[in-house]
């Protein structure tokens, strides 16, 4: 195998991802430009469900094993959520 090699992509559900957090069973992908956060099938890239970011210019993605953080460029807050 060959560090670095594509082992698989599909497209992002829009045109400016951000961030992207993983949280043990489907992918979490914030998009700059919808201001949304996107829950994706990892083997698909469907989108599952989808929110709006409670601040503008989400751009990092983390889960700490029960919740999601967002960190946005707009107003340089980092947010916990609630995802159930």
């Amino acid at each position: 195998m060959v560090v670095g090699a594509v082992i698989k992509w599909f497209a992002s559900p829009n045109s400016n991802p951000t961030g992207l957090a993983w949280d043990g069973k489907t992918l979490w992908h914030s998009d700059s430009n919808t201001d949304r956060i996107y829950q994706l099938n990892p083997i698909t890239g469907a989108t599952i469900r989808s929110f709006v970011s409670p601040d503008t210019d989400p751009w990092g993605l983390a889960w700490d094993g029960k919740t999601l953080w967002v960190s946005t460029d707009n107003l340089n807050r980092i947010y916990q959520l609630e995802t159930h």
